[in-house]
């Protein structure tokens, strides 16, 4: 891969292109793979050749900067610096995940130091990448071997990885794409689901809720909230609510 940006210069004004390009190109970090005039060209040229980062005028006829952004496909997913005259779209911006907001007259600095914040971002995602490979081929070493359940899982850390023994962790939640692992200390993000770590993690841990799957060495007392409601209480003093679906195994399981 190579080590270059690849850039998509996108502005409705032929000067400003210009004149982004000939920035660009005193920095070596980066190197302008196209130029579009509005939006729509900016989608056609992404979908044929895909891009690092695109330096994004906002307001542009046909299809505006902020609706771009929004229309470009997970597949693509590149860096988005907007360079624009208006200051009152920053937050705009930032809610669409920019990672960079540069006011014209672009100051050649700022923009240098914008291009420096997404080459950073790109290593963190290439080390990601190869962590998640690492990972992966651990995951399939062990298959081949004997079929035991793991006593430690992968939590994120910052730009890297943290293995974390199952010991420690006294429940997992559910939380969008991911997964939050609970220790008493602190909460870890992981790249999993409930259902997966249900069905690899063993007997040693138990799906109490949609939501939740808690380790049942870590369970201190189980209480009858209002209407009936079952709730544990956790080693670090959490209280996590049992669903209606789950009651009677949390209760055969933990035996009360």
């Amino acid at each position: 891969m190579s080590s270059r940006l690849r850039a998509l210069i996108v502005d409705d004004e032929a000067p400003a292109r210009r004149a982004m390009e000939h920035m660009l190109q005193e920095l070596p970090t980066v190197e302008v793979a196209g130029t579009a005039g509005d939006g729509m060209q900016a989608l056609e040229w992404l979908a044929q050749h895909g891009a690092d980062l695109v330096l994004l005028d906002i307001e542009m006829p046909v299809l505006a900067g902020l609706d771009l952004v929004t229309r470009i496909s997970p597949p693509v997913s590149p860096a988005v610096i907007f360079v624009t005259a208006y200051a009152h779209y920053a937050a705009q911006a930032f809610e669409v995940g920019a990672t960079d907001y540069l006011l014209k007259p672009v100051d050649p600095q700022r923009l240098a130091q914008a291009i420096e914040r997404v080459g950073a971002q790109r290593r963190m995602l290439d080390n990601a990448q190869r962590i998640d490979a690492l990972e992966r081929a651990l995951q399939a070493a062990g298959r081949r071997g004997q079929a035991v359940a793991p006593e430690q899982v992968w939590v994120d850390l910052g730009s890297g990885r943290l293995r974390l023994a199952l010991a420690q962790i006294e429940w997992f939640a559910a939380d969008g794409d991911y997964v939050q692992a609970h220790t008493a200390e602190r909460s870890y993000l992981m790249r999993d689901s409930l259902s997966h770590l249900e069905r690899t993690l063993g007997a040693g841990f138990l799906r109490v809720h949609r939501s939740t799957l808690v380790n049942i060495d870590a369970v201190l007392r189980i209480t009858t909230g209002t209407g009936g409601q079952l709730l544990l209480t956790m080693r670090n003093g959490a209280e996590l609510s049992v669903g209606r679906r789950t009651r009677k195994t949390v209760r055969d399981v933990l035996g009360t």
